[in-house]
């Protein structure tokens, strides 16, 4: 199986010690067998010194782009007060979030992706997007943007800037939210591939791991899984469309019999498609801590399910010696 690692390198101790810290990390990674990692850049402050420890390592480089986190002045979702008090009472959260409706977003988000390739084409594998999508859907949905992009398109489709509440109730309104969503996300992901196309990279994503909405969503929010489709990332589409190299679902579940039916419904999905299929897994997400012995039951899984890749998560660096023994153990197989 070949595994890669989503690497947050908080190895690091210093900019001035990237290169010692990381080529040791990634040794250690090395010899458990990883071949690939996708740097989260916004934690970097030395890539170059990164990608030198990557090439001494053997190990391959794509550059994790975060938008939220990596392009200047990124468009924010527009929201009131009133919106944000009314997010904090009903779902107990007052989520910020940056608006891909905003041409801003596509036009900054490109431009990063051109720069990386510019300068660190010939050195990287490709490059990886996350959160290519708007806010969980209940949030964003409940609460629209009204930003001057949102609003002005609204006044087009629909002859008013904002939404009532009665207007969130109607067929209509809802699917042209969700279409426009989709078509600017779309249009953005189209122009990076493009990019990485010529430059020779692959271009992989990490996805929703529901592509379907998850049954327990609208009785609670669930951050982690959700609705792909309703927050403008359409990765089968996008697979379908050949706009998308590799998807990677971010199966993270504690559950392992929801890990498992994740893992088939992704690859009914991709089932004939373009894009290539690897299957996400973690040792500690957002959702909580998989121990040693469930980690090892979703390695075997994705092997038993004929998938030949792997791409494992932590939330904290992935440095466990008993976590690397089975990356070893099941990347020789």
């Amino acid at each position: 199986m070949h595994i890669s690692i989503w690497d947050s390198p908080r190895y690091i101790t210093s900019p001035d010690t990237t290169y010692a810290d990381t080529l040791a990390a990634l040794k250690r990674f090395a010899d458990a067998g990883v071949r690939r990692v996708l740097v989260y850049k916004a934690y970097l402050a030395d890539l170059d010194a990164y990608l030198n420890a990557a090439r001494d390592a053997g190990v391959a480089v794509e550059i994790w782009m975060h938008p939220e986190r990596m392009i200047k002045n990124v468009p924010m979702r527009v929201l009131t007060d009133a919106q944000k008090r009314a997010m904090r009472e009903n779902l107990d959260i007052e989520l910020l979030f940056p608006c891909p409706n905003h041409p801003e977003y596509r036009r900054q988000l490109v431009a990063l992706a051109k720069s990386l390739l510019d300068q660190y084409g010939d050195r990287i594998a490709g490059l990886h997007l996350d959160y290519l999508r708007s806010a969980n859907f209940i949030c964003c949905f409940y609460y629209p943007c009204g930003c001057e992009a949102c609003r002005a398109e609204r006044k087009r489709y629909f002859g008013f800037e904002m939404p009532s509440e009665e207007d969130l109730k109607q067929p209509w309104y809802i699917y042209k939210e969700t279409a426009r969503l989709n078509a600017h996300i779309t249009a953005t992901i189209a122009d990076i591939h493009r990019l990485t196309h010529d430059a020779g990279r692959n271009l992989s994503m990490a996805a929703r791991c529901d592509y379907i909405n998850s049954p327990d969503i609208f009785a609670r929010p669930v951050w982690g899984l959700g609705p792909a489709t309703l927050e403008g990332q359409d990765w089968a589409e996008w697979s379908d469309a050949g706009i998308i190299d590799e998807i990677i679902p971010m199966n993270y579940h504690p559950i392992l019999a929801n890990f498992t039916d994740n893992l088939k419904a992704h690859l009914r999905i991709l089932e004939g498609s373009k894009a290539k299929f690897t299957s996400g897994l973690a040792s500690l997400s957002s959702m909580g801590p998989i121990p040693i012995a469930d980690f090892r039951d979703r390695l075997q899984a994705i092997q038993d399910a004929g998938v030949s890749s792997a791409c494992v998560f932590s939330s904290r660096d992935l440095t466990g010696e008993e976590y690397l023994q089975a990356i070893r153990d099941f990347a020789q197989t």
